[in-house]
């Protein structure tokens, strides 16, 4: 499985895609995560929206930071969960072993802990009521850090190619996992 441009290309298009909703309602399709219920294959509904052949890419998770936001007593309150959308992940036969699943679910690690580090950022500042602008483009700046981070965490380990950085990156987002645990939902 060698890393070429497209596979850069539909992975980081595919991996950065966020959502930013204003409504707390559920979806059977999404999959908050929680961490005494780590994702299985059978999470992965969906479908590559590309020539599904193509033998660089096996498996897609993807996963984002949402957050839901209002108004009381004239400051805005809000609330920030890492998902997982089932319908948009997907994974080739081949690839469904423990050891790919364990990288799939390391992105969805890494979302939650920018979720955390957001958290905790947000908790540190003071928005009000009127401010929903300047709220939503601090959030929208510092989810640029989460996109980098998944980057970087392909490009470390070469798509899980890497065993050794693959082993050092989940010791990294578990330490820091726990680092941040009064942040956790």
């Amino acid at each position: 499985m060698k890393t070429t441009s497209f596979f850069k290309i539909v992975l980081t298009a595919s991996l950065l895609w966020f959502l930013f909703v204003n409504t707390s309602s559920d979806t059977p399709d999404i999959i908050y995560w929680n961490e005494t219920n780590p994702l299985e294959w059978d999470d992965f509904k969906g479908y590559a929206k590309f020539d599904y052949s193509n033998r660089d890419i096996s498996a897609l998770t993807s996963s984002g930071i949402v957050h839901y936001r209002g108004c009381k007593d004239g400051r805005i309150i809000y609330k920030v969960r890492a998902y997982f959308e089932m319908k948009e992940s997907w994974v080739k036969n081949e690839a469904r072993t423990d050891y790919h699943l364990a990288h799939e679910q390391l992105h969805f690690d890494v979302t939650e802990l920018h979720a955390r580090k957001l958290r905790k950022l947000l908790s540190e500042q003071d928005f009000r009521c009127g401010e929903e602008e300047e709220f939503e483009q601090y959030i929208k700046k510092y989810l640029h850090n989460w996109e980098v981070t998944q980057q970087a965490y392909d490009f470390s380990t070469h798509h899980s190619l890497d065993k050794e950085k693959q082993k050092d990156w989940h010791h990294r987002i578990a330490f820091e996992l726990s680092l941040l645990d009064e942040y956790k939902e």
